[in-house]
């Protein structure tokens, strides 16, 4: 992969006749909308796109993102490392014409302009592909937290809690 950034946008009709492969890296910082799911936004996507028609005229975007990124884990909410990895099958579509029958194996982009904004679709692959839950692999961080079968050391007055009845068997008296 090479060490360039990705550009910001790429004209439709010239990449997919000239059947463009681009390849590049967008900044996490750029992403603002799946940067707001993680811990810290330093670090990059790494993209490669290829651009192509097939014989039914359908113009096919194909290609793979890989990122690690920084998350929280759901148990102690403490940082955790988690590879993205994604095959991207899309069909472009503009807004007024969209496919009824589309192969299973894509999905659709839609966009209106000749300009097709990269981060964008990075962007809507990274969240889709990002795990529902992430947690930490080993359960050394349930053992941090004391809970879940962890036993914790009872003071005199938790074992043997005052009876809320007790002061008013003190008034009777």
């Amino acid at each position: 992969m090479s060490e360039s950034l990705l550009p910001i946008y790429v004209d439709t009709r010239k990449a997919f006749l000239q059947q463009e492969e681009i390849s590049g890296s967008v900044a996490l910082e750029n992403l603002p909308r799946f940067a707001d799911s993680l811990v810290d936004n330093r670090g990059v996507v790494n993209v490669e796109l290829q651009f192509s028609t097939n014989e039914s005229n359908l113009r096919l975007i194909k290609g793979h993102i890989s990122a690690r990124v920084k998350v929280a884990c759901q148990r102690c909410l403490e940082p955790l490392a988690v590879e993205l990895e994604d095959e991207i099958s899309l069909v472009l579509f503009e807004q007024d014409r969209i496919e009824a029958e589309l192969e299973p194996q894509f999905d659709s982009w839609i966009s209106g302009e000749y300009k097709l904004v990269l981060a964008e679709l990075v962007e809507e692959q990274l969240i889709l592909c990002m795990p529902i839950v992430n947690f930490h692999e080993n359960k050394d961080c349930l053992d941090n937290l004391n809970y879940l079968g962890n036993e914790i050391e009872q003071t005199d007055e938790q074992a043997n809690p005052m009876s809320p009845f007790a002061v008013l068997k003190k008034l009777k008296k």
